[in-house]
């Protein structure tokens, strides 16, 4: 799956990066996911990430692609 970069917003030592995601599971079914990651910097290493996404979606995929 490879993820699309749609924006990304910083301010300070914090970035906000919305992502989309098209694809498809195993079975045919399509995942199309979006995403926003949070994320606060330390020099150049990352050392937290919230991360917003359909987790429903990724649920469902997982139970029926096991």
């Amino acid at each position: 799956m490879a993820l699309e970069l749609q924006s990304v917003l910083v301010d300070g030592d914090t970035a906000a990066v919305e992502l989309k995601a098209n694809a498809s599971a195993k079975n045919g079914y399509p995942f199309k996911n979006e995403y926003c990651w949070v994320c606060r910097f330390e020099g150049e290493k990352i050392v937290e990430v919230r991360a917003y996404l359909d987790s429903a979606l990724v649920n469902k995929v997982l139970e029926e692609n096991e």
